[in-house]
């Protein structure tokens, strides 16, 4: 009809030619062609005219085998179902962990400037930041900004007040920050001019649920609060939304640094001298930020007032300042006075790699088992084949079925993920929303996963026997010319490497935690109690409720402490008189005369700090730690006088004590100096001493107690052995998962052997009652069914053993105090992998050798 139709067209365009306009009749010229295009005058495509029909009964097909294999189809399903759910959680708590402060607008843009030595900070001067936008064209906007610490540099909570409500809460994650904070950080306002709310003095913006706890759904700005009894003393200026769980810190509130500047301009603090400051810079559009940072080593001596030396280091790249982009600070960064504990990059790794072995099984075991079974399915090949078929069209075909199956697991992978979603959170502590799963970049990760099990799972049924000739085929193409065996028995391989690395590494990580959890710190952790009192309380106070507390029957020792073991301690350079050159920064504890007995402390040499010496209680009596006695090639210290630089302070005083050496901070790091003194008004936390006895009365008598003695505190307390344990928290969660993983990976590579032993045996059904009459026994013929496969065993364990140790030395060198690699885990991971094969190929061949085999051999 091509013809007619042509002149037709043509027709109607000299007609519409001679009334309209050249483009008028070209725009309908173009509308009656689109007419003509009905299908019946569309031209078929050859032989893909019934391509819908084909792939129809390809469904059929597939659901067929689904119904006729139920047992193999239903390990099918649960192989890929595990495999699909552990891939969709893994996913999504990698990319809730990759996306940290990503929320930020420009956030590629910002960075955080740390201080970069032998021990790297966070926290650098105050002015740095502005000081960086002046003299920087590139830097557009800087911010700087601090929590509100207590004695000890201990993050405070502060009391604040609404009268009017007569509405009293304990606050914490306060903020002092620059006026330009909410230029650098985009937050949303609720209420009020946030952006001008930190220009002006003694205003406070507070985040949203704050805003709650105080307020209700009224609108609080202008609404005045009391600042630690301070009556009136800050006004709310705005109500900002909550920071994002993905983010490196968190705030309840802010109040300017106007503030503080109106009390003290000059505030050492405030200047230079002082690295006690969180700064970030903003950049402008294309920016690069290595080159900034190269430029600052010339740059900061302006404003330093350091010695010659100092700076030389600096310009030599010795030390230096680092910016460090916002995006990675989560993940890439675990150095001092981190704002909140960070995540870790290597663990997000290990997380990754043990999804894609666990999938990696499971496409196996699936490739294995389709594998063994297309020996049974030639006759079918060979039909279809000499009926016409393509080869595209058996692949096709094999495609959809493990398609239908990979799609239903994926389907019921969906369902079992939204029941475990507050289990994987618990087990991991992460913030995976299961709604995310309907994401787009999800979906087509699930589904490029499911597509991809599929594809590989239809290779070999489809390319391999496609090779064959029809003919052959039909005529009787005997099973042992089909090989096949040799793929099977590598993938096998390959399952048992990923096997093998999971649980080795499960071993090595609990091992590591227990060493952790063994190894003496050089003081006792067991039994005692933390009592949070922030600094709020009067020394007296103190006094009095240390007294009531060691008083309560089962309470053994009660000390005042500004710093706890497993927290941050501040630090400060010192020196000793005679050698004024050495200095070492030194972490700095102050404590009372008790604290020895309740830490159990060993001295090394002198005596521990005592009130009663007037020197003590003056503060210029000082303990060092056996670490900074050796960083300031001291011999025989007790009696030496010792400089203290407390800012812009320098306190001299004499040594009369060297305590043992404990660790106060993780065991990720080495034991560093440390220098413990006393001051009344530099308290923290009371530390006490319990019996493990009759625990819930005395924690009732404590509370009474503590509530009696300071009721302007909120009552709060924590154990101390459980706050050194939440230092390895990451490990104890890498290690929760890496064993649900590993005794996943054993389930499936067990399933997986079981699936393809059983097809295996079907076949040597003849030889196997051959062997039996020619008079072998049950244990040689169970020790010749093993010995392959034990072989494959082995071999995996030279390949995955080698693997294992290169990566698990990797991640035992983030530790300072490492346990080692035992060979025995090695070997328990061997004998192992060995008995669990030997029973799943047992279980399965025994049944065969014990039937009669008159009777194989009769149907054979």
């Amino acid at each position: 009809m091509l013809e007619e139709i042509e002149g037709d067209l043509f027709e109607y365009y000299q007609a519409e030619r001679e009334e309209n306009s050249k483009w008028r009749a070209n725009l309908h010229y173009w509308f009656h062609l689109f007419n003509f295009l009905r299908p019946f005058a569309v031209k078929k495509i050859g032989q893909n005219s019934n391509l819908i029909i084909m792939y129809r009964s390809y469904f059929k097909f597939a659901w067929r085998g689904i119904m006729r294999h139920k047992m193999q189809t239903s390990f099918h399903l649960l192989g890929l179902i595990l495999a699909f759910t552990v891939c969709g959680f893994i996913y999504l708590h990698l990319k809730f962990e990759t996306s940290y402060d990503s929320h930020f607008e420009n956030a590629d843009d910002i960075y955080r400037i740390a201080w970069m030595n032998e021990n790297p900070q966070t926290r650098t001067p105050h002015p740095m930041a502005q000081a960086m936008v002046s003299d920087f064209p590139e830097v557009v906007q800087a911010v700087s900004l601090s929590p509100i610490y207590g004695p000890g540099l201990t993050k405070a909570s502060v009391l604040l007040t609404h009268r009017q409500n007569n509405v009293e809460h304990e606050v914490s994650d306060g903020f002092f920050a620059d006026s330009t904070f909410f230029d650098v950080f985009s937050f949303k306002t609720i209420q009020g001019d946030a952006k001008e709310a930190l220009k002006t003095s003694w205003a406070i913006v507070l985040s949203e649920s704050t805003a709650k706890r105080f307020f209700g759904d009224e609108n609080p700005v202008g609404e005045r609060l009391s600042f630690n009894g301070m009556e009136d003393m800050l006004e709310v200026a705005a109500v900002v939304e909550d920071a994002p769980k993905a983010s490196h810190f968190h705030f309840n509130f802010i109040i300017s640094y106007v503030s503080i500047k109106s009390l003290d301009f000059n505030d050492p603090w405030m200047s230079w001298d002082d690295f006690g400051h969180f700064n970030y810079v903003k950049l402008s559009a294309g920016a690069s930020a290595e080159n900034l940072e190269a430029k600052i080593p010339d740059w900061a001596p302006k404003y330093l007032n350091w010695s010659d030396d100092d700076i030389e280091s600096l310009k030599a790249r010795e030390v230096g300042f680092e910016l460090q982009p916002i995006q990675d600070i989560h993940l890439h960064s675990n150095i001092r006075w981190e704002l909140e504990p960070n995540g870790s990059f290597s663990y997000l790794i290990i997380y990754g790699v043990s999804a894609l072995f666990i999938l990696l099984i499971s496409i196996i075991n699936f490739v294995n088992l389709n594998t063994a079974r297309a020996a049974q399915r030639l006759k079918e090949v060979g039909v279809k084949k000499t009926l016409g078929a393509f080869r595209s069209q058996i692949f096709a075909q094999f495609s959809v079925e493990a398609l239908v199956t990979t799609f239903l697991a994926l389907f019921i992978a969906v369902f079992v993920m939204y029941s475990l979603e507050t289990p994987f959170n618990h087990l991991v502590n992460g913030s995976v929303v299961i709604e995310n799963l309907w994401q787009a970049d999800v979906v087509v990760f699930m589904v490029l996963i499911a597509v991809f099990t599929a594809v590989v799972s239809a290779l070999y049924p489809s390319v391999y026997l496609n090779s064959f000739e029809a003919g052959s085929i039909l005529r009787g193409l005997k099973l042992s010319k089909l090989g096949g065996s040799n793929l099977r028995n590598g993938l096998l391989g390959v399952q048992l490497v990923a096997t093998v690395i999971l649980i080795s590494g499960s071993l090595i990580i609990r091992n590591q935690i227990q060493f952790l959890k063994d190894k003496d710190l050089g003081f006792d952790q067991e039994n005692l109690m933390v009592l949070e009192i922030v600094g709020q309380t009067s020394s007296q106070k103190i006094k009095v409720l240390k007294d009531e507390l060691t008083a309560i029957p089962g309470i053994s020792q009660t000390s005042a402490v500004s710093n706890v073991p497993g927290g941050q301690f501040n630090q400060h350079p010192l020196y000793l008189e005679e050698n004024p050159q050495l200095r070492v920064d030194a972490s700095e504890m102050f404590v009372d005369k008790d604290v020895a007995s309740t830490l159990s402390l060993e001295m090394a040499d002198g005596r521990m700090l005592d009130d009663v010496f007037a020197a003590d209680s003056a503060g210029t009596a000082f303990v060092l730690n056996e670490t900074a006695v050796r960083d300031l090639n001291a011999e025989d210290p007790v009696g030496k006088q010792l400089y203290w630089v407390n800012n812009e302070e320098l306190v001299k005083g004499t040594v009369v004590g060297v305590v043992k050496d404990f660790h106060y901070n993780s065991l990720h790091v080495p034991i560093r100096p440390m220098i413990l003194m006393v001051n009344e008004n530099a308290t923290n936390y009371l530390v006490t001493k319990f019996s493990p006895n009759n625990l819930p009365e005395i924690m009732e008598q404590v509370e009474s107690k503590f509530t009696e003695v300071v009721p302007e505190i909120d009552f709060s307390y924590r154990f101390l052995d459980s706050q050194i344990e939440e230092l390895y928290q990451e490990e104890a969660r890498t290690l929760r998962l890496t064993v649900i993983l590993s005794v996943i990976s054993i389930f499936l590579a067990c399933g997986g052997l079981l699936g393809v032993i059983s097809l295996v045996i079907k076949q040597r059904v003849k030889e196997i009652s051959i062997r039996k009459v020619l008079g072998a026994s049950a244990k040689q013929i169970l020790w010749l069914m093993n010995m392959k496969y034990l072989f494959i065993a082995g071999a995996s364990l030279v390949v995955a053993i080698p693997i294992s140790i290169y990566f698990m030395s990797d991640w035992l060198s983030n530790f300072t105090y490492q346990s080692g690699i035992s060979p025995m885990v090695y070997g328990v991971t061997a004998a192992g992998v060995v008995l669990l094969i030997g029973a799943t190929i047992s279980l399965i061949a025994f049944k065969t050798i014990k039937n009669n085999p008159a009777n194989a051999l009769r149907m054979e």
